[in-house]
């Protein structure tokens, strides 16, 4: 059989690029009496969007005012600083409670798992000091549960184009899980130690890729994120593949995933 190097390319969509309407500065800030707004060159006024200036995020409301305080955009949350109105990141006081809105996240508030520095959140986000390591993963679903749940819609994928079902076994699972915890170190197809990833996938192969995603919160969400993607697709629905393993990491809050494919000669 021919061997053939069939790279994924790094995902960071999703959470990574902040999947909303956003504005670089080109205008004017206006103080109009009831609040601020932001002006473009052209007249209009930002809505209903993110805008990004001098290194800081705003949120303009439906009215193109500054808006501040706490702020759900989607299924996250925000807080923007009730006198600036700039997104706050990292540890932030709000009134009796401590939050930690996670800087590789956008400023996403983080809830129900451990944080940078090993401290733990409850599911409104607060920091809790005497707060017990799970025993399930932040999101209250196992980790193998996760895993197996990629593999299904990975095999829902194949079955619309007639291609067959990928299976996977523990060597498959113990390389993914390893990547995974690799690229929560180093987000990246070369491994923290500089070799390729292929060195930590199971000997013997003649066809290889590797899919990986940081940040998205459940199988679905990686799964269509990855689908929206030419070259994570094309591993995903590669007909060149047999075996699969799904790893899932999570490390200071932020959720790693690794899709590793193989054909054993």
């Amino acid at each position: 059989m021919k061997k053939r190097l069939l790279f994924g390319t790094a995902l960071t969509l999703g959470t990574l690029l902040m999947s909303i309407p956003t504005f670089a500065a080109g205008g004017n800030w206006k103080n109009e009496g009831t609040g601020w707004r932001y002006q473009f060159t052209d007249g209009s006024y930002a809505r209903l969007s993110w805008l990004h200036e001098n290194d800081k995020w705003y949120y303009m409301d439906s009215s193109g005012y500054m808006y501040k305080g706490w702020l759900k955009d989607g299924e996250d949350w925000y807080y923007l600083d009730p006198e600036s109105g700039d997104m706050k990141e990292d540890w932030t006081n709000i009134g009796d409670n401590w939050y930690y809105f996670s800087p590789i996240l956008g400023g996403r508030l983080v809830t129900n798992g451990y944080v940078s520095g090993g401290y733990y959140v409850d599911a409104g986000g607060a920091y809790q000091p005497d707060g017990k390591q799970p025993k399930e993963n932040a999101t209250g679903v196992s980790t193998k549960a996760f895993e197996d749940k990629v593999i299904e819609l990975v095999n829902i994928e194949r079955a619309k184009y007639g291609i067959p079902k990928l299976s996977t076994d523990s060597m498959f699972r113990d390389s993914a899980n390893l990547r995974a915890k690799e690229i929560a170190t180093s987000f990246s197809h070369t491994r923290p130690d500089g070799s390729s990833y292929l060195y930590a996938l199971p000997p013997g192969l003649g066809y290889w890729g590797e899919n990986i995603a940081m940040g998205q919160t459940s199988p679905e969400k990686v799964m269509e994120a990855w689908m929206n993607s030419e070259v994570h697709r094309a591993n995903i629905l590669s007909k060149d593949f047999i075996t699969i393993g799904v790893g899932y990491f999570i490390k200071d809050g932020v959720i790693y995933w690794v899709q590793d494919f193989g054909t054993r000669m």
